[in-house]
């Protein structure tokens, strides 16, 4: 016996209502959720002092497609601690479960800072972040760091920085006990960091057997900071050297101006000379002087656009030399020399 059609009413609303709800318009194409993670964090960094590691890193502000991160739920670190005698370099490494890692002050763009005090001596530790977006969602894993933690090597002492020409050259001597005044391993290599302008301080490539160092990717004017981290042979860190710090500057002088002449006219002596074509000059400056005087006397400076000078100080009958010079921008500036001397007779 058929049901009647009234009985069917309340399912047949609900189907509607359900159409209604999921509507007829064009879906758009499912996002991926990958595509909204955090980008990779890069920057994860190690200090070492004689209670532990400091670990920073900085928190990312983009998600992989290049959309702009809001907030950060906060950062998984993972870590393995391998005996240094079972290490193996290039193998798999086995991390714990990850440490959960609060981000409520945390906002992207924001230097993260993560402390270890209870380390085991004879013992290789691996570190690596991600950083949490919601409940399930995680960052690929950042770089790996890894040190051997043992007895540390003491810190180089009187780190120096000479700055040159586009060069800073750093020198320091070798550490030879450890902290607890043991004695170290000759064997030593050393780690350079750098920052610029008290930035943060990165790696500059990679350890050298030398106890001094020429930096020659600098640029003149800028400030520099340098520390050392000494290393033995089985990879086993040492404390960290106070910061030098040095400016290079340029110490090369613009190329002299050519064909010097001095005219005497009723208005004064008038030098003339050929235009410098030094992308970084200054001005010239003008200098003077009587036949029996071994020294020239600054008697003018003008700018770079000039190319003559009016000499109209009184001078006596004399036979009189001028020579011009140019200078530079650097602080000091670098002055050149004379192409050649203008020579003036003064008749009574």
């Amino acid at each position: 016996m058929k049901q009647p059609l009234a009985n069917h009413l309340p399912l047949t609303l609900l189907l509607a209502l359900s159409l209604l709800i999921s509507g007829c318009g064009r879906k758009t194409p499912p996002v991926p959720p990958e595509t909204v993670l955090p980008t990779v964090i890069s920057d994860l960094r190690q200090h070492l002092d004689e209670h532990g590691v400091t670990l920073t890193w900085t928190a990312p502000t983009r998600t992989v497609q290049g959309d702009k991160l809001s907030k950060i739920d906060g950062f998984e670190l993972l870590r393995a601690v391998v005996a240094e005698d079972d290490y193996c370099e290039g193998c798999p490494i086995k991390f714990g479960r990850p440490i959960k890692i609060n981000a409520n002050e945390a906002k992207p763009g924001s230097k993260i800072t993560y402390r270890e005090a209870v380390l085991r001596p004879g013992y290789r530790y691996l570190y690596q972040v991600r950083t949490k977006l919601g409940w399930y969602h995680a960052s690929g894993g950042s770089n790996i760091i890894s040190f051997a933690w043992n007895t540390l090597i003491s810190a180089p002492a009187r780190l120096t920085a000479e700055a040159g020409d586009r060069k800073i050259t750093i020198s320091w001597p070798a550490p030879t006990t450890l902290i607890d005044g043991s004695k170290v391993s000759k064997n030593l290599r050393y780690q350079i960091f750098r920052s610029i302008a008290g930035d943060q301080l990165t790696p500059l490539g990679p350890p050298i057997t030398a106890t001094t160092f020429t930096d020659t990717s600098v640029e003149n004017g800028k400030r520099y900071y340098y520390k050392v981290q000494p290393l033995n042979d089985k990879n086993s860190v040492g404390m960290m050297s106070e910061a030098a710090q040095a400016r290079p500057h340029d110490l090369t002088p613009p190329a002299p101006p050519r064909d010097i002449i001095a005219v005497q006219t009723k208005s004064g002596i008038k030098i003339l000379w050929q235009q410098s074509m030094e992308s970084d000059l200054a001005g010239y400056r003008i200098y003077r002087r009587r036949s029996d005087q071994s020294k020239g006397t600054l008697v003018g400076k003008v700018s770079s656009e000039a190319l003559m000078y009016l000499d109209t100080t009184a001078i006596t009958a004399a036979t009189w030399y001028y020579t011009v010079t140019a200078y530079d921008h650097a602080e000091p500036a670098n002055e050149s020399g004379s192409f050649n001397e203008a020579k003036l007779i003064i008749s009574k």
